[in-house]
């Protein structure tokens, strides 16, 4: 709803564009109709008219040779026998001298004049219309009564126009209290409705109705997972924080063997992976990003412990790990969550290759995973980065679940972070993370 009302301007606005549309239309075709209308006098009537004169003159001369001249307030008459000198062309005014029959405007004396030229055998008629009592008829009979229904159009357009803003007045209210709620807020913060009932249509009412019960489950819905995600993140951290008090008491331990000191210590990087997953869940059944706190976090130190963590494993699949740092790279980010997209991307880059090159190095404002293992498809690229997806050459391996780099791509998408991917089936995959959104 809100959107609606912001895409080009809401629903006033395009009530308005119309209402202005329309009257560009109807203003269009009344001049278009005074236009016509002034031909159909000049060009119609008047002709018509002029030529009925000249035939009922022709007809009267007949009868009566000596039929004086038409001679009113608005037309005049003049005749001339054609080859005569006495009666001939000579004598008219010069601006009918030339005139061949038909009917055509002429300027004479300085005023627009209509003439109609006829002949009769060595005869020739000339009447002469004013050209303004022409456009005087075209204003009476043609701009004003369209100016009349073209003022009576336009305040029906208005009243229209005015009477659907009052219609819209409780939509347009209701999207303007809709769009000052916080939605990330939602949960704390009921949806009050009831002042737009007041004098509201039965369909407003029902689209609030509609709102206030789809507030409330939102509401009922934000709560449960708020509710559920500090609940299970209280019942995850006890255990947790429980075995990793055991194993500050086994790392105390002076007389223990190597092999036994090893072991303590994967499963301190154990726990410490799983309190950094734990956190970035929370993270991500959150709204809110929290802050990095006063120090970013070290990209170097976040690397070399990753690596530290899957050096044995990628011993034991006889793949070769490389490190290249051109500098340090300060993330703004919480350490955990750096720790697990980081560490999700080094275990994909071992997990995918046996008996090759691993190559992590840093630059400017990101780091880059190269390996020399199975490689995917383009199919495969596509869907890399989704929940449960696994290459199918590495199915066999029967490690992972397919959650952690989509987990990745999800804490990336949070920060802004920009994630990409290149492979080739057979020769490898690069993965570039930038911590900058371009």
């Amino acid at each position: 709803m809100v959107e609606l009302l912001r895409r080009r301007g809401g629903l006033r606005a395009r009530l308005g564009r119309l209402f202005a549309l329309q009257l560009a239309l109807v203003g269009s075709a009344t001049l278009i109709g005074i236009y016509i209308t002034q031909l159909v006098v000049e060009d119609l009537l008047t002709r018509q008219a002029l030529a009925l004169e000249a035939a009922h003159y022709w007809q009267l001369r007949a009868s009566n040779p000596r039929q004086p001249l038409p001679n009113t307030a608005n037309m005049r008459g003049y005749f001339a026998e054609l080859g005569s000198t006495a009666t001939g062309v000579g004598r008219l005014p010069a601006a009918l001298r030339d005139q061949e029959p038909g009917f055509r405007r002429i300027e004479m004396d300085g005023v627009a004049r209509l003439v109609h030229v006829s002949d009769q055998g060595n005869a020739r008629l000339y009447l002469v219309f004013e050209a303004g009592q022409v456009s005087d008829l075209a204003f009476y009979f043609g701009t004003v009564p369209l100016s009349i229904v073209l003022l009576m159009i336009y305040g029906s357009l208005f009243i229209a126009y005015r009477w659907s803003q009052g219609a819209l007045s409780p939509i347009v209210r209701l999207a303007r209290q809709l769009e000052a709620i916080d939605l990330k807020r939602m949960g704390g913060e009921q949806l009050d409705l009831a002042g737009l009932r007041l004098g509201s249509d039965a369909e407003v009412i029902t689209l609030i109705d509609a709102l206030e019960h789809f507030a409330d489950r939102v509401t009922a819905a934000v709560e449960r997972e708020r509710t559920f995600t500090r609940d299970a993140g209280h019942e995850l951290r006890t255990p947790l924080t429980v075995f990793k008090g055991g194993l500050d008491l086994l790392e105390m331990a002076a007389d223990q063997p190597h092999r036994e000191r090893a072991t303590v210590a994967r499963m301190r990087r154990t726990a410490d992976r799983m309190e950094s997953l734990l956190e970035a869940l929370m993270l991500l059944a959150r709204d809110a990003i929290p802050a990095a706190g006063e120090q970013p976090t070290s990209l170097r130190l976040v690397v070399e412990e990753e690596i530290r963590a899957v050096r044995e494993t990628a011993r034991q699949r006889g793949n070769r790990l490389q490190l290249l740092v051109d500098q340090d790279v300060p993330v703004l980010a919480p350490a955990p969550v750096v720790r697990i997209v980081v560490g999700n991307l080094l275990q994909n880059a071992v997990n995918y290759t046996r008996n090759g090159d691993i190559e992590v190095s840093l630059f400017e404002d990101g780091v880059r995973f190269r390996d020399t293992g199975i490689g995917m498809s383009r199919e495969e690229l596509a869907s890399m980065f989704e929940p449960f997806y696994r290459a199918e050459a590495s199915r066999g391996d029967g490690k992972g679940h397919g959650l952690g780099l989509a987990i990745v791509r999800r804490l990336s998408d949070r920060y802004g972070w920009t994630l990409n991917a290149h492979s080739q089936p057979g020769h490898g995959t690069t993965v570039e993370l930038r911590f900058h959104s371009e």
